[in-house]
């Protein structure tokens, strides 16, 4: 069987839903998952059920490390926190404050403790520079697992460089909260199957209002 790769957005975030949070908050980079992006998160992860999928991997962040338990939970694996899919933040001038691994893991036991990581955050960078990295990362975790499918979970820039990077796509690429994306290897080169896909999610709505476009 082909190589499948799934890339999933996060869902809606506490920021979104109050705009003032970062200015009181102890990590204001990394919010959490608002009440309906853990709905979202949820419904993702029934939608996934069935899916072959060998390996999670998450960004390092709250959000998308509480979207990727989620899915773990409905697919019965664990979750890989993998930097080099993390957000890509041209604003920030040093890395963010993050959940520290001791709390993560305690928080969510789906948290491989002992996973090799492929990739690095190191900020400043551009948004280029984010979506290679990001891009990066997809290749050589594709390279690293050959004959494993992979879902991503990660946040609506990194998404376009994934999708750039392994397909070559050229056009404007729509990046809902918690949509997915299903990409397959065909010898050397990667397709797109699905992409923008939120017709798992009930309030398709909410999704559509947050969404990146890159």
């Amino acid at each position: 069987m082909s190589q499948r790769v799934w890339i999933v957005r996060h869902g809606n975030r506490e920021d979104f839903q109050n705009p003032g949070w970062a200015r009181t908050a102890q990590r204001p980079y990394d919010p959490a998952l608002s009440s309906d992006g853990e709905t979202q998160a949820r419904e993702v992860g029934l939608s996934l059920q069935g899916v072959p999928v060998h390996y999670i991997f998450a960004s390092p962040f709250l959000r998308t490390i509480q979207t990727a338990s989620h899915i773990a939970d409905a697919l019965d694996l664990p979750v890989c926190p993998e930097p080099g899919i993390g957000e890509i933040l041209p604003e920030a001038k040093c890395d963010p404050a993050l959940m520290p691994d001791e709390e993560r893991r305690r928080r969510f036991p789906r948290v491989e403790a002992h996973y090799e990581e492929v990739g690095a955050l190191s900020y400043p960078e551009s948004s280029e520079q984010g979506h290679e990295r990001a891009a990066a990362t997809a290749r050589a975790l594709t390279q690293r697992y050959p004959n494993k499918n992979l879902l991503m979970v990660t946040h609506g820039a990194p998404v376009v460089g994934i999708v750039r990077g392994l397909t070559g796509l050229t056009e404007r690429i729509f990046v809902p909260l918690c949509c997915v994306f299903t990409l397959q290897r065909s010898g050397e080169s990667w397709g797109v199957v699905q992409r923008s896909d939120i017709s798992h999610l009930s309030n398709q709505e909410s999704s559509r209002r947050y969404a990146h476009s890159g």
